[in-house]
């Protein structure tokens, strides 16, 4: 067991157990740090719609991301898994 990497990620937890999501743009953010959310306060209407929108465009680009990495690995199994048989015939 890595007590290094628990106590790590109980300090993260920590961390993160402070932050709440905004209620404007959704994003998290430390209330007791900042009096107002950092990343919509400044904007307008179209400036938040900007905002928003530019998290659903990285939101879908990370989907995406993510279905190229499980088909690449998915290869990868079938090509280690042909070697294995061949190998065992």
């Amino acid at each position: 067991m890595n007590i290094g990497g628990i106590v790590a990620r109980a300090a993260l937890l920590k961390e993160q157990m402070k932050k709440r999501p905004c209620k404007r743009c959704g994003l998290l953010y430390d209330p007791t740090k900042d009096k107002r959310c950092p990343h919509c306060d400044h904007l307008d209407q179209k400036g938040l719609e900007a905002l928003i929108e530019k998290r659903k465009r990285e939101h879908q680009g990370n989907k995406q991301l993510g279905k190229v990495f499980f088909f690449v690995a998915l290869v990868i199994f079938m090509l280690m898994l042909i070697l294995w048989l061949s190998q065992s015939i």
